[in-house]
């Protein structure tokens, strides 16, 4: 099923990062960690997690804005207000689970946002870790709020700045092995595909099993 909705709000939160709003269609449905596909003019459909919790009435997309592919991010940028976007029934693309690592490169942080906001309502979330690696400061988005749920748990990584306090590169086993306090923790991976690859790779060679590393669906 299709559904169309015009835009509620958009903010930007990073120099290349937008948060979407729309109402909440009255037969919509979804759980945390669910993704739509959304359309938006001549521009081929793209999936988007939704970042809200279930039951708020309205859906909230996080978005970074890839303006020199000049293709549907930038679309979507380029919307007010009052203007029509097109989006498909949900589907899932990650779950919650007790102890986890979030392991995000870039946006691939969006998935687990709604489920660490609904993980932090169900008293679940203080003995989970973030990772969250990004080209540069500049880059970061909703920086106040994962503190806030997470505290030292969470954790910048800054890959290009060298100049930047949390400057480490791209995150190897090194780094992997030094910050996984736990083996036996379930990993949540999710950034682009190369980082996903990356990831995997190098959390089975500090010796994380298979069934642990969850690339989503």
């Amino acid at each position: 099923m299709q559904y169309k909705e015009k835009i509620k709000a958009i903010n930007w939160l990073a120099h290349n990062v937008i948060q979407l709003e729309i109402p909440k269609p009255t037969e919509f449905e979804f759980n945390v960690g669910d993704a739509v596909e959304i359309k938006v003019n001549n521009q081929e459909p793209g999936p988007f997690t939704i970042t809200n919790l279930p039951g708020e009435g309205r859906l909230e997309f996080v978005i970074r804005v890839y303006a020199e592919h000049h293709g549907k991010t930038e679309a979507l940028s380029r919307l007010k207000p009052g203007d029509e976007i097109s989006f498909t029934e949900p589907f899932n693309t990650f779950q919650p689970q007790k102890r986890a690592v979030f392991l995000a490169g870039g946006t691939g942080v969006t998935p687990f946002i709604a489920i660490m906001r609904y993980m932090q309502k169900q008293d679940t979330l203080a003995d989970c870790f973030l990772f969250f690696s990004n080209k540069t400061r500049k880059d970061l988005f909703l920086e106040e709020e994962l503190t806030d749920m997470l505290g030292d748990h969470f954790q910048n990584i800054i890959a290009n700045d060298k100049d930047d306090p949390d400057y480490y590169g791209n995150i190897d086993e090194a780094w992997l092995k030094n910050h996984i306090d736990d083996l036996s923790r379930p990993v949540l991976v999710c950034g682009p595909p190369a980082f996903n690859k990356a990831m995997a790779k190098a959390l089975k060679s500090i010796g994380v099993k298979e069934g642990l590393i969850d690339l989503g669906s």
